[in-house]
């Protein structure tokens, strides 16, 4: 099988966008649906999903650990060049279907933060 990554990232205006396909291994356990497939740096990357959540962990140097939940903020770790940084994200949309995945979010410091570094919208698909 096959993933199909698109990742629209609006930072201040300026639009980026990122697209990856890889060979991807597919699973299904206690309710969760798990993409498994490695990464153009060769790091393995899980995602995990529900239907109104996803957490998406990258197998790197250090780990990348990225949690979705509809409607709600949840915790991010992300490196950076300033080390391990302890992020949040807010999923203003999530949409599963069969074999898709398009979440909509922004990524703030923290909870109470006013401004967000960045927003995101990232469809997911595989077949």
């Amino acid at each position: 099988m096959k993933i199909e990554i698109k990742n629209k990232i609006d930072l201040d205006g300026q639009i980026e966008l990122i697209h990856e396909e890889h060979d991807v291994v597919v699973t299904e356990k206690n309710d969760w649906l798990y993409l498994i497939y490695q990464n153009d740096d060769a790091e393995k990357v899980v995602i995990k999903c529900q239907n109104q959540e996803m957490i998406m962990t990258r197998f790197g140097q250090p780990n990348t650990i990225m949690r979705f939940v509809n409607g709600a903020y949840a915790l991010a770790s992300i490196p950076t060049p300033m080390g391990l940084q302890q992020l949040v994200t807010l999923t203003k949309s999530f949409d599963r279907s069969e074999n898709s995945l398009r979440v909509t979010y922004d990524l703030l410091p923290n909870e109470e933060a006013n401004q967000v570094f960045a927003s995101y919208t990232l469809q997911i698909s595989w077949s």
